[in-house]
């Protein structure tokens, strides 16, 4: 552990860190704004941006190695075995609070390793009046756009692509009806 961690006695700005860590963790923060991360390493009395960032990737690692079953409690607490016990409790504390972001973030990062995951998605109804082999075709079509992410092992970070399709009305009630079913079926589980 960095001298930070080695030195701290402040409940209060220990968890800040360590909830700052788990955000750094699950991507839910932009670590890249150098203003920011001044501010921050200045805020919780680290000597340097270098040394912030590497002792809240050291936090992470320690959190998802903990999630993941990797090390049981007691190692994950023998990494903090120099602060007091009631700091120790608080990093259990804010790791139980938090577990099921880091959990659903794990979940999702393994899968998109083997799979494309839906992140979000575009749609919209028009109406065709005709093309060139049948001009009096009235016809109404969903457009349907699935934007994914996929990584690699090697990857930090995930690729975005978009999955394009158009269905017609009897293809766009069989696709309802088979999320229906999943979503049936994930519940009954």
């Amino acid at each position: 552990m960095h001298e930070f961690m080695l030195n701290i006695d402040n409940k209060e700005i220990l968890n800040e860190v360590l909830h700052h860590s788990i955000d750094h963790l699950i991507g839910s923060t932009e670590d890249k704004d150098e203003q920011i991360l001044l501010k921050s390493c200045h805020k919780y009395g680290f000597s340097s941006v270098e040394q912030f960032e590497k002792t809240v990737e050291i936090i992470a690692n320690a959190f998802k190695l903990y999630v993941l079953n990797v090390v049981s409690e007691v190692e994950f607490l023998s990494q903090f075995s120099h602060l007091s016990l009631d700091l120790q409790q608080s990093i259990l504390a804010v790791l139980k609070t938090r577990k099921s972001e880091v959990v659903v973030f794990l979940l999702r990062e393994h899968n998109s390793k083997h799979y494309k995951l839906l992140q979000s998605f575009d749609w919209d109804i028009r109406f065709v009046f005709g093309d060139s082999n049948n001009p009096s075709l009235r016809r109404e079509i969903a457009s349907l756009t699935l934007n994914c992410i996929y990584s690699n092992e090697n990857e930090k970070k995930p690729k975005e692509s978009s999955i394009f399709m158009e269905l017609d009305r009897k293809m766009l009630d069989t696709l309802i009806e088979v999320l229906e079913n999943c979503e049936a079926l994930l519940k009954t589980n």
